[in-house]
């Protein structure tokens, strides 16, 4: 169960880099349709998003793999191991805070190509910036805190 963790988290690991880039190209004044192009691109054409269409049909991208979590696998977290029940739900406060940037995200990239001001191009590279530190101190903890239970892992386990 650690390593189908893992491997999900590589690719949120690999896109925030592109989130990254798209975030300092922003900054630096890139062509806002480029950049709402890639951010379409990741949206549709990122490793997780075909791994969705794939072997992995049940995962789309970060909200459905939450959505997972918080249903399925952080109650079995919380039976097998009540020691870890501050840090759930400190993980599941972490995915509705994911969910707000990652909404904030999608409306102010598609303000930027018509925002002559260049208000919506700061809050994009602002909130692309927060989605990459936040995501990746998320990723960083539930690794570090529910990795040893889940490696014990090898199949679902029973109630």
């Amino acid at each position: 169960m650690f390593r189908e963790l893992l491997y999900i988290h590589s690719f949120l690991r690999r896109d925030l880099q592109t989130v990254r880039r798209l975030a300092n190209e922003a900054r630096d004044g890139g062509s806002p349709q480029a950049i709402l192009a890639e951010i379409r691109d990741l949206e549709t054409n990122s490793p997780l998003w075909q791994l969705k269409f794939g072997c992995m049909h049940y995962c789309r991208f970060v909200h459905t793999h939450h959505t997972i979590e918080d249903a399925a696998v952080f109650p079995m977290v919380r039976k097998h191991d009540p020691s870890l029940n501050s840090v759930v739900d400190r993980l599941e406060e972490d995915h509705l805070k994911v969910h707000h940037i990652t909404e904030r995200i999608a409306a102010v990239a598609d303000e930027v190509v018509t925002d002559a001001t260049g208000g919506s191009r700061v809050q994009l590279v602002e909130a692309l910036i927060e989605l990459e530190e936040h995501l990746l101190a998320h990723l960083a903890l539930e690794e570090e805190s529910l990795g040893p239970l889940l490696s014990t892992w090898d199949h679902w386990p029973r109630e």
